[in-house]
């Protein structure tokens, strides 16, 4: 039984990690749709890292910097400069995504293929574990410190934090840099460790999930992480009965099953209305008066 649960939810790291990124920087206030570009860079850094290190770890690592990199320029063009965020959202996904495809064939020999995958414990690997360690700690964070309190506030009203001398700018640039970088991570988890390699459709449309997830879980840690285990379980079902060969549909609606339950998250968040728990401030530059 523990197999079977392990096998289905062997997408889990890709999606909450991804998802958990898109959280934290949402939570204060900026957009990052981005999170398809930000995963395949990710990827290719993943894959680099453990290329030069031998090290499955380094390469989580080196995803993770490629994440910080984007939410660097995010920050900046978002935060400091208050460029709409959905552009520069679409951009950085074009750019990151490029770039990623661009540099794989000059970094890594193209048959390049990651020979091990983290350890197991009970059934899962010690990224799963990781996963949920960090869910609880954004949870810890969000409910219980000041800092998480400054997050909230610069989601929500972001002239009412600075008037009680919070620094929206750095609280913002902060969650930023840590979503995105978690975004990069489950690009570099994707690739290490799930496929042990590369290949150009990898991501697959697991960011535009990942960001949904987000609206979903109405941007609660444990709304996220429910959202998070649900649509990784669906994503591992279809795979497993491709695998398998049990189709009981033909195999190209299969694939696409985890995508209309995004397309059917949005249409319900569209309907809610203010109703979905979306920050006030969600999208709007902060200009200090």
């Amino acid at each position: 039984m523990i197999d079977v649960i392990s096998s289905v939810l062997s997408y889990f790291p890709v999606i909450g990690l991804a998802a958990l990124g898109g959280l934290i920087g949402q939570k204060a206030g900026v957009y990052n749709i981005a999170v398809e570009g930000i995963m395949m860079a990710g990827a290719v850094g993943g894959l680099f890292g453990y290329f030069v290190s031998g090290s499955l770890w380094i390469g989580l690592l080196v995803g993770f910097l490629w994440g910080v990199f984007f939410g660097v320029l995010l920050s900046l063009l978002t935060v400091n400069w208050r460029l709409n965020q959905i552009v520069i959202g679409f951009t950085l996904w074009f750019l990151a995504e490029g770039l990623g495809k661009f540099l794989y064939p000059i970094l890594l020999p193209g048959s390049f293929k990651v020979p091990e995958r983290f350890g197991y414990l009970f059934g899962f690997d010690h990224v799963f574990y990781l996963t949920i360690a960090l869910f609880i700690a954004v949870f810890v964070i969000f409910k219980w410190t000041r800092q998480g309190l400054a997050i909230h506030v610069a989601g929500e009203s972001p002239d009412v934090g600075d008037i009680a001398g919070i620094n929206i700018f750095r609280v913002r640039w902060i969650c930023n840099i840590i979503g995105a970088g978690l975004m990069g991570m489950a690009g570099a988890y994707l690739a290490d460790h799930v496929l042990q390699g590369y290949n150009y459709t990898m991501i697959a449309g697991y960011g535009w999930v990942a960001f949904a997830i987000v609206l979903f879980g109405r941007f609660s840690p444990t709304g996220v992480l429910l959202g998070s285990l649900f649509f990784s379980s669906l994503i591992g079902i279809q795979t497993r009965l491709q695998v398998a060969g049990a189709l009981f549909l033909p195999s190209e609606f299969m694939v696409v099953i985890p995508h209309i339950g995004v397309v059917l998250v949005l249409a319900i968040i569209g309907i809610l209305g203010k109703k979905s728990g979306i920050p006030s401030a969600l999208g709007v530059p902060y200009k200090r008066e």
